[in-house]
């Protein structure tokens, strides 16, 4: 059946209205968080009493954990050169937290670019997905890792020497629980037996067994897609947010606070999450917000969480806007003319980066 130009133009109009009502609720979000934001930039001049070591680590562990996302895609699509990869994803990503509920879009023009380097549309497509889902579980995984030194109460050493060595002691567990993962079933068919039950419970209807099978096989398609690529993809994921929370933890260490590194991890998973909201552009003004009050809740001292918060986003949300401004004139300079339109392309994934 072929589109009539009536159903082309009715497109057109859901499109403009959809794209009205995300940018009316953007603007309705930020003004609401506007205070958390102005108090978080108030905190600027406050940047040159840093420690100028500690703020180093902060830059050095945000450059490691962009990276490791370059890894992650040629990790997915060894065919990309590290020139695609990191020039697709510092473009995807600063695209992404540029326009509000930009992740797809952002997903998109990732997609394009690796089209128009001359890798497979329909394994770029398979290979993002999966990687998209390993990364978004990784994250999700992370305040395990907590758990232990929340509920014993176990001191962890403060430096920054000692945090890399425990981030590094971090990435290994995430190692081997995703390898037992990717090995034994009971531990989904456990999780969707718990999900189910707390439904039914919620509902009053009668539990779904079928959830932890569906997971297994959710597991199984993304280790289908990735094949022996399925550990170093996790490796990838797991060394992209053990980094990016160095880069936060050496930020609340830069302002001169010690709080614990685990209720810090907390922090950071909370935060993580707020960037994923798709109402204002790379989760601005929730982050901001919902970091700072969690630090404060971990301990730090109100106007430290403010000016780590201002350390961390700097680093993780600012710079890497022009960073991916640049990333795209060096795709265009080598490939040409711009990538073909992503909105014609349909992305096949949102990624979590």
């Amino acid at each position: 059946m072929e589109n009539t130009p009536t159903d082309a133009s009715s497109r057109r109009v859901r499109s403009l209205l959809f794209r009205l009502g995300m940018f009316s609720l953007c603007a309705i979000a930020l003004y609401l968080l506007a205070p958390s934001l102005l108090a978080v930039f108030a905190e600027v001049p406050a940047l040159a009493d840093l420690n100028p070591w500690a703020a180093a680590f902060v830059l050095g562990f945000e450059i490691v954990s962009f990276m490791a996302a370059w890894w992650q895609v040629r990790v997915a699509l060894p065919q990309a050169s590290w020139f695609v990869a990191s020039t697709s994803q510092l473009t995807s990503n600063a695209i992404s937290r540029v326009i509000p509920g930009g992740a797809v879009t952002g997903g998109g023009v990732q997609f394009a670019m690796l089209n128009k380097a001359g890798i497979d549309a329909g394994a770029a497509g398979a290979a993002l997905t999966a990687t998209s889902l390993i990364m978004t579980g990784t994250l999700l995984a992370l305040p395990v890792l907590a758990l232990p030194a929340v509920l014993t109460g176990t001191e962890i050493p403060d430096t920054l020497a000692s945090a890399a060595l425990v981030g590094g002691g971090a990435l290994i567990v995430i190692l081997l629980i995703a390898l037992a993962l990717s090995v034994f079933d009971a531990p989904f068919r456990f999780l969707g037996d718990w999900i189910a039950a707390i439904r039914a419970r919620l509902s009053g209807g009668p539990e779904d067994r079928t959830i932890g099978e569906t997971l297994v096989a959710k597991r199984n398609e993304v280790r289908g897609e990735l094949g022996s690529r399925w550990q170093a993809a996790i490796g990838s994921a797991a060394a992209k947010w053990i980094f990016d929370y160095l880069a936060l933890l050496a930020a609340v260490k830069a302002v001169g606070s010690d709080a614990p590194m685990s209720l810090v991890l907390l922090a950071y998973t909370a935060a993580a999450v707020l960037t994923m909201i798709p109402v204002t552009p790379g989760g601005l003004g929730f982050v901001e917000a919902g970091l700072t009050a969690t630090l404060v809740a971990a301990g730090v001292p109100t106007q430290e969480a403010l000016l780590a918060t201002l350390t961390y986003r700097l680093v993780s949300y600012w710079l890497p806007l022009p960073a991916g401004l640049v990333a795209y004139q060096l795709f265009r300079t080598r490939y040409g003319a711009d990538p073909e339109n992503p909105a014609e392309q349909g992305p096949p994934a949102v990624r979590a980066s």
